[in-house]
């Protein structure tokens, strides 16, 4: 499933920079139009990506549609859209509601860091208005670029000082910036649906196929010794979010005997729990290619 890195990065980089001086500029109801004109290019030009969507709701849904995936491109268009607006603080048209934010509370009074696993599934970003009153969260991403440099450097250009809390996996470093955010009682946010050619893995069963997901995220709980959450912010309706906080783990224990069967258990918690809201909003999936592989 590691095929998501050989896929280049659609879209030009001067295009994403004007739709950012537009995102200052304007307010996201305004920029609705365009988003339309955007989606109905992509629609009629991404055959491979319409593919994998297909394969995608006969998996979920068990049928095929092609005004699911546009519905989808629409979605995914949305989502990015939105990002930008929140990245610049431009929230007053949004609303969210919000299932599980008192857990996050709880453990920011209790000062512990926590690991929040997200996929792409809806929006990462949505954790950002996720807490209406005014409460610091102290939030780090953990991700690797490699592909999406023109979508990192447009971030970056939105919120600057974000970009200094994105820690690269693959940095040399990365691990004691990992335990220093924890241990000050911050957050990692980790998407784990996706695996890297060098990742540690596990075999879970993902809608009734076995696919691949990272183990690297419940590796790394144990040796930092924190709580692991799954975060899913799921656009319902334009401008509105559903967020969702659930608790996969206290604490996770790999026993040295049998460390990859407890790690495929713990994996196996995040790809259920994967599984019921793709059910629950399908048109937030965002993997754009074949997620399931032809066994031939």
């Amino acid at each position: 499933m590691a095929d998501w890195m050989d896929k280049k990065e659609r879209g030009s980089l001067w295009m994403m920079r004007f739709a950012c001086f537009l995102c200052k500029k304007t307010g996201p109801k305004l920029l609705s139009p365009l988003l339309f004109l955007i989606v109905c290019y992509f629609y009629v030009s991404s055959h491979e990506v319409k593919s994998a969507s297909m394969q995608f709701f006969e998996k979920v849904t068990g049928k095929v549609r092609s005004s699911d995936y546009f519905r989808q491109l629409y979605c995914f268009s949305r989502t990015i859209l939105d990002r930008f607006f929140i990245l610049l603080g431009k929230t007053a048209s949004y609303h969210v509601t919000s299932h599980g934010r008192r857990l996050l509370l709880e453990e920011k009074k209790r000062g512990r860091g926590i690991i929040l696993l997200g996929a792409h599934l809806g929006s990462f970003e949505a954790c950002r208005i996720f807490i209406k009153d005014k409460v610091e969260l102290d939030v780090h991403i953990v991700a690797y670029f490699g592909a999406s440099q023109k979508i990192r450097a447009t971030l970056d250009l939105l919120n600057p000082e974000q970009a200094k809390k994105v820690i690269d996996p693959t940095n040399p470093d990365a691990v004691f910036k990992m335990r220093e955010v924890i241990e000050a009682g911050g957050i990692l946010a980790i998407l784990a649906d996706r695996v890297g050619l060098s990742d540690k893995r596990a075999s879970v069963n993902f809608f009734g196929e076995t696919v691949d997901f990272p183990a690297g995220p419940y590796l790394l709980a144990h040796v930092l010794g924190c709580p692991v959450y799954s975060f899913f912010g799921l656009l319902s309706k334009p401008y509105h979010y559903d967020n969702y906080l659930d608790c996969l783990a206290e604490r996770v224990v790999l026993p040295r005997k049998n460390r990859q069967e407890a790690l495929t258990e713990y994996a196996q918690i995040y790809a259920d729990k994967l599984e019921y809201y793709c059910k629950k909003n399908p048109y937030n999936w965002f993997n754009f290619f074949h997620y399931w592989k032809d066994k031939s």
